[in-house]
């Protein structure tokens, strides 16, 4: 298993995350009718933040290759190692996962009796106990249900899982160094993909085949690794200025909303510039702040789907109670401020107390486990 770690690429993690909890505030305030962050029709740089996701998912694909993949392709089919690489990444992914739903199902518990007024028709579908199972099985993605619920973005926690799975059999095929069969992997992706996008319209493809869209884009990140362990274009796509006009280019294509199927190659090129970069971009994203707030990316892109659901249903208090209809410049400020100083501030507690020490005492014990295994034996 790999260790050295391409430490530019956790920033961008964090990047990712901030962009999609912008695009999760914007939803709140423009389907609860209170306006928008940025009008629609001026610009789509916050109404397309949910391609960051498949930042995501390509980023996913690059490492776990990175870390798993010579050990995955040496030993495939192996089943110790298979079920140590799954726990680890169980590990990971699951206990955050939980835990936010432990905080939102006393949530719906509770707020209907403390404001029966405010629990409108969306209470059915993003609080249905009828869908909870599959969040806890992380079937979420798998359209066992056709409406998002609970921790919204926690569809995306189920892709991922299920994918740690395909996993085992797309990295042993990219890593058999035939550029052939990546080139072939590498189009089915795309094919598929387009399709996606020709059936939705656009990439927003979450609850219902979350997990297809995953998949592929995973499989994709896969044959990039394979694009950077070989050097490909290392000369001139480690320069900066790529990756400046990489990052430049996502945000028109955001601006101007054009299809989704143009941000798969630049976020390709984006990951590739950042992953080869060994200059002042590398030194901006290792920069404390932008590497704490890779380090936790996950607990705020987590936490942020616990805090949506919290001003989603608090919000329509300013409507009921004192008739504003809109949301002034201030109070757009004001909701922003909130929204992200308690995301980030529950992120920085989850990430240290949820993730770390889950982490560590779920791994002492399958350790412990295995050494008590031994010595029976």
């Amino acid at each position: 298993m790999q260790t050295n770690y391409i430490n530019s690429l956790t920033p961008m993690r964090g990047i990712a995350a901030i962009w999609v909890m912008f695009f999760h505030m914007d939803v709140i305030i423009f389907y609860r009718e209170f306006g928008t962050l940025i009008p629609h029709e001026t610009s789509g740089i916050l109404a397309k933040g949910y391609l960051w996701v498949d930042f995501f998912f390509l980023l996913s694909g690059f490492i776990i290759s990175h870390v798993y993949g010579e050990t995955l392709t040496h030993h495939f089919g192996k089943w110790k190692i298979i079920k140590t690489y799954l726990w680890a990444r169980f590990c990971r992914i699951y206990p955050l996962h939980f835990f936010t739903l432990l905080l939102l199902i006393p949530f719906a518990l509770v707020f209907p009796v403390i404001s029966a007024a405010v629990v409108d028709g969306s209470w059915k579908t993003f609080m249905a106990w009828s869908a909870l199972p599959s969040h806890l099985l992380l079937l979420n993605s798998m359209n066992q249900h056709v409406y998002l619920s609970w921790n919204l973005v926690s569809w995306s926690i189920g892709a991922e899982w299920w994918t740690y799975f395909a996993a085992c059999f797309i990295i042993p095929f990219v890593f058999n160094k035939s550029w052939f069969k990546n080139g072939i992997l590498a189009v089915v992706a795309v094919i598929i993909l387009s399709f996606m996008v020709y059936w939705k319209g656009n990439l927003d493809i979450t609850f219902d085949y979350g997990w297809v869209r995953c998949v592929a884009e995973f499989s994709l990140g896969t044959v990039l690794y394979q694009m950077y362990m070989n050097g490909l274009w290392k000369s001139w796509l480690s320069k900066s200025i790529l990756f400046l006009f990489a990052f430049a280019f996502i945000v028109l294509i955001f601006h101007f909303s054009w299809n989704d199927l143009f941000i798969l190659p630049i976020f390709c090129l984006l990951l590739l510039t950042t992953a080869y970069n060994n200059g002042a971009i590398k030194i901006m994203l290792e920069t404390s702040i932008f590497k704490y707030l890779g380090d936790i990316s996950y607990s705020i892109y987590m936490m942020h789907g616990v805090w949506f659901m919290v001003f989603w249903y608090c919000l329509p208090y300013l409507r009921s109670n004192y008739g504003i209809e809109t949301l002034t410049l201030g109070m757009k400020v004001i909701f922003v401020t909130m929204f992200m100083s308690l995301t980030l501030l529950s992120a920085h507690f989850t990430y240290h107390f949820i993730e770390i020490k889950s982490r560590k005492i779920l791994k002492k014990r399958i350790k412990s486990k295995q050494r008590n295994l031994e010595t029976t034996v």
